[in-house]
């Protein structure tokens, strides 16, 4: 399992926990995510958990709280529609 995927499925966790809605409460769900990071940078300096990559809370927040894949060409501005032929073929 990568560490983008072990951070998700903490959130994921952590959210069903606390009965957070990430869709009402952006602000909370951001600071949950950045917690989860920061919580798992911090057991991976004494573990042996794969490394995070750079963009890792915005990653996790599309998945968790957006349309996953789809949702950094539906926040820009620039973009004016998606086609999807194959759910295979989503980046």
């Amino acid at each position: 399992m990568d560490a983008v995927a072990i951070v998700e499925d903490e959130v994921r966790e952590l959210v069903r926990r606390r009965g957070l809605d990430p869709l009402r409460d952006p602000v909370a769900m951001r600071r949950l995510v950045e917690d989860a990071v920061a919580d798992y940078d911090e057991r991976s300096l004494t573990g042996h958990l794969p490394p995070l990559p750079q963009d890792v809370v915005r990653s996790v927040l599309d998945s968790v709280a957006g349309f996953g894949p789809l949702q950094r060409y539906l926040d820009d501005p620039q973009v004016e529609e998606l086609w999807i032929n194959e759910s295979s073929l989503v980046p």
